[in-house]
This record gives C-alpha cells, structure tokens and sequence, in this order.
C-alpha cells in the first residue's frame, strides 16, 4: 500500500482513508454535502498525485499517438492540452486520459488504475517508429476546483492563468529546483486549475493553498461531482464492455482528425447511427443510489443497467447514470432499478444534472 507524500497533510484534516489502485487516498474530510457545495460555490482542493503521468518522446510521437486515441493530436500546439479515449479496433474503451503536449514531448496523464493498461496497449502498436515510453512515478498532482479556483491561485501562489484559453498551461518556477505546470481547465462543469509536477514537490503549494482558505476535497465528493456532470469514468460507466459512442463525452472524440484505432467503428455508428444503447441520467425517486449492474426495467422487462449512482447534495436528489436502450424507453417513461429486491422508481433526466459556472 503506497502513501501519498501530503498524506500528514491529510491527517491533519482529518481526513477518512480508502483503497484505491494500491493507493491509500483520503475519501473524506466531513460532511459529503460540504464538500460538494464549496466546489459549486467557491472552490475546492483535491490532491490527486496517485495519477501515473507516460511520457512519450521521439520524431514519430505525434504521428503514432495520432493513431490510437480519439484526440487530433496534430492541432495540439505546445503548451496546450486535450481529452481523449484510447480504443479497441472494435471501439471498445480501453482507457481514457488528458494528453499535454511540450516542444520535445508528449505526456499522457491517467488514473493510476489505467496506467498499465494503457501503456502496454499502445506499446504493441510500436513497430519501427521513432518513439519511447517512459511511465513515470507518481508526480505530484494537485487540481484547484470551482468558479474561484483561478482565483485563489494566483492569490496563493501568485500564477495568474485567469487569461488564459481553456485546455492550455503554463509552467511556473515553484522554487529553485521544481517547475509546476499550471493547466487552466474545467472540471465538472467548474473553472479548474490543474497544478502538476514529474518531479517536484508540491507541499508547500498546497499549504499555501490552505491558508488562502480552500478546504480540502475527498474521493467521495468528487464522484459525486462526477455523476452530477454527467461524466462517465472507465471501469465504471464505460470499459471494454461499451462502445465509445455509447458513453464517450462531449469533446471526447474528433470527428474531422482521420483513421485511428476504432474510427471506423465510430464512423459507422456515427453516419449510420447504430448505437442502441447510450448513457443517460436518472433521477431516482428515493434515497438508496443504485449500484453498478443494477436492472433498469420498463414494465418488468429489462432496458439497461445503472452503472455509478449517488445522492447529490446540489439537486437534493438522488441521481443515477445508466446505459439504457434509448429506442426502448421513451423520453416520459416510469422506470424502476432493481437494488437487490428493492424497486427503485426513477425517470430518465437529462445530462448534465448540474451544469456549473463554467
């Protein structure tokens, strides 16, 4: 079981500690509800540094990575970051990742349950192009979330990435030997500041952070976050068993870029329109959330499975993601989710439940 290095910071919080991916990560600091809620109205502090950071390199990293993830790496210039999804030649998801291009490099930021997955898939395409894989350590990774993060940052720590276009970073001097890269993103639908370093130490970053008064956000807030955004999460709503039309987010593919690894799946389901499933919302009547699996029925008979649920602070209610047969289940539907014998009655809600500031 490996600690993250601002695990003492975390006790001192108070933090509640999980299991994630051979990580203990704090999951809580308080009241879920308070958590969630100064992410939608000020800003929130998360400190990820379980993701794994590949870093690419090489003449041909473009051209190969170009290939195999649904992104149009040939637009990103340096400084600039994208979204995207690593397929099977079937179109089913086999990871999903944030790609930051540097002048001399390119690098993949993942969720460290991913990680290994996703680099041995993209090694087997690895022929005779010029490109080398380097899966580095854990690197510190803190992301500042809500409509004051930006805010809060530059008071703090004094970078100012206000004017800056979503998707892009810009590399800052934290001391004498660590350089932060300082992306300017959105995260469940709020303004973000991403804060990274491969090397570096960013302890004295989240302290500043802490005395500039941003309270400390667990795991469980951030999945509820999540399923409130509408934002599907592999292993989770979306993997090997799903198409990446049938749960891909908004942005997530290009649709202009070219042949890479599943566009062809994608291009037929996209002009020929044969997805039968796609991932919906679910307002759920009740206070249980489903779980993952759950049957999702249409008087009695089964129209899909709940995959992520929640009860969500923002809404009041409990909200629920599902892949669900849209052409069985029409937009007014009375729907019920089975957890374990108990009939849950739900009606499909659009997405995203909350839409944030951004």
């Amino acid at each position: 079981m490996a600690d993250l290095r601002l695990r003492s910071h975390h006790e001192v919080r108070g933090a509640v500690f999980r299991t994630e991916a051979g990580w203990s990560v704090p999951a809580s600091y308080g009241p879920l509800g308070f958590e969630v809620s100064r992410v939608r109205r000020g800003a929130g502090l998360a400190d990820l540094s379980d993701r794994r950071k590949l870093v690419v390199t090489g003449e041909d990293r473009v051209t190969f990575l170009d290939g195999l993830v649904t992104a149009d790496v040939k637009t990103l210039d340096p400084g600039s970051s994208s979204y995207a999804l690593v397929l099977t030649d079937k179109s089913r998801v086999v990871g999903d990742l944030w790609l930051h291009a540097f002048p001399d490099r390119l690098v993949l930021d993942l969720e460290a349950s991913q990680a290994e997955a996703v680099h041995g898939h993209v090694r087997r395409f690895l022929v005779s192009d010029d490109v080398s894989f380097e899966l580095l350590p854990a690197a510190m990774h803190l992301e500042v979330i809500g409509r004051e993060a930006p805010a809060f940052v530059a008071r703090a720590l004094g970078w100012d990435v206000r004017g800056k276009p979503s998707g892009s970073f810009v590399t800052f001097p934290l001391d004498r030997k660590t350089s932060v890269h300082a992306l300017r993103t959105t995260r469940f639908g709020e303004p973000a500041v991403v804060l990274w370093s491969a090397g570096g130490d960013l302890r004295p970053a989240w302290s500043a952070l802490d005395r500039a008064g941003v309270p400390a956000v667990g795991r469980e807030a951030l999945e509820v976050l999540r399923i409130e955004s509408g934002l599907p999460r592999v292993g989770v709503d979306m993997g090997q068993d799903t198409l990446a039309l049938e749960a891909a987010p908004d942005g997530a593919i290009s649709f202009t870029k070219g042949c890479y690894v599943g566009q062809e799946v994608v291009a037929r389901g996209t002009y020929r329109g044969h997805i039968r499933r796609k991932l919906m919302g679910l307002r759920i009547f009740g206070d249980v959330p489903p779980a993952r699996g759950d049957p999702v029925t249409l008087k009695g008979a089964e129209v899909g499975r709940a995959t992520s649920g929640a009860w969500s602070p923002t809404t009041g209610w409990v909200v629920a993601l599902a892949l669900v047969r849209v052409d069985d289940v029409p937009a007014d539907a009375s729907l019920f989710v089975d957890r374990g014998g108990w009939d849950l009655r739900a009606r499909l809600h659009p997405l995203p439940f909350v839409r944030g500031s951004a």
